[in-house]
């Protein structure tokens, strides 16, 4: 009796967690994003981009650069591109890189690392518009 209602219990939340996790899958992403989309995706982190380095090379505050840099990670997110996803991660490394030496106080490395990610922005442009 024991082990019968050991396996009734076991059943019971198996067909519940397999009722329920088809809704829940549901709850994420729908659909593609559009060629114009992307587009826009990649000009806002290019705009982000320079302006983060332009903010460095002022001498802006921290929590400026910090949230433009943060900026230009998430405006690089929305990229959704077989093509450049290379390139665009290639970027988000440096983009993190230089938010963590930012943080550390070596503005020169920071500079410099935000400086490669918007050539590769850049460059992440060019190779989706020639595709």
């Amino acid at each position: 009796m024991d082990l019968l209602r050991k396996v009734l219990l076991a059943v019971f939340v198996s067909v519940a967690m397999f009722a329920t996790a088809p809704a829940t899958m549901a709850a994420g992403k729908i659909e593609n994003a559009t060629a114009e989309e992307v587009s826009q995706a990649i000009e806002d982190a290019i705009s982000n981009s320079e302006k983060a380095v332009a903010a460095m090379q002022s001498g802006a505050d921290e929590d400026t650069v910090l949230g433009l840099l943060k900026a230009t990670k998430q405006a690089s997110k929305r990229i959704e591109s077989n093509v450049v996803d290379r390139l665009r991660s290639k970027a988000n490394s440096r983009i993190a890189k230089s938010r963590s030496a930012f943080r550390k106080g070596d503005k020169e490395k920071a500079q410099a690392l935000a400086t490669e990610a918007l050539d590769i922005f850049k460059e992440v442009k060019s190779k989706y518009h020639s595709f």
